[in-house]
């Protein structure tokens, strides 16, 4: 899958249409035996969620313990949400408490601004360590709220499955150049073996 570099952490690219969306595509190979994991650690976490525009800056790096508990939790969270939104819940968790537990917490980091109590005068206060975790859950609770949580598409791709917005339901790739043109030649390769053979 696409990827790049920033302060030496390997980042997927943003292919979604939404930041939950690439959130769901820090994992490649859904499905897969092997699949292609982006959230090693917890700079991880916090640069995707920078690189993304959930958060202005990366919190400071927690002891190790909390941040791999926070990455577990996003894992989870991520987890829940490539459920919900692709309709693969393998029967085993319910996704979506898992999903509203951390919108909840992600709700309790809440506070007013000095303007007052209108909607748009909130901003999002989680303790430090959480902040990329509460951002996504939070984002997570506007997208699943909005139309735009009805036109998902996943990828077909070998070894692919990300998700994107597709709201005139004619996209099939996460991006024709990398897996579009893969499966095409992939196509190709297999007409031209059983041309040979016959």
């Amino acid at each position: 899958m696409a990827s790049y570099v920033v302060d030496g952490l390997v980042l997927p690219v943003s292919v979604g249409g939404h930041p939950v969306l690439d959130f769901c595509n820090t994992r490649a190979g859904w499905g897969a035996p092997t699949p292609k994991e982006y959230l090693h650690s917890y700079p991880h976490l916090a640069r995707w969620a920078t690189e993304n525009g959930l958060l202005a800056q990366p919190p400071p790096t927690p002891s190790a313990a909390t941040g791999r508990a926070v990455v577990r939790r996003a894992i989870a969270l991520r987890g829940a949400l490539y459920a919900v939104l692709v309709g693969d819940n393998d029967g085993e968790n319910d996704p979506w408490s898992t999903i509203n537990r951390e919108v909840r917490a992600a709700g309790a980091g809440l506070a007013p601004t000095a303007g007052g109590g209108a909607p748009a005068a909130w901003w999002l206060d989680p303790p430090a360590a959480a902040a990329p975790l509460a951002a996504v859950a939070w984002s997570a609770a506007g997208f699943l709220t909005s139309p735009a949580a009805g036109t998902v598409g996943a990828c077909p791709g070998a070894g692919c499955g990300w998700v994107f917005t597709d709201p005139r339901g004619r996209r099939r790739w996460c991006s024709m150049a990398w897996c579009g043109n893969r499966a095409k030649a992939n196509r190709h390769a297999q007409r031209r073996r059983v041309t040979s053979v016959g």
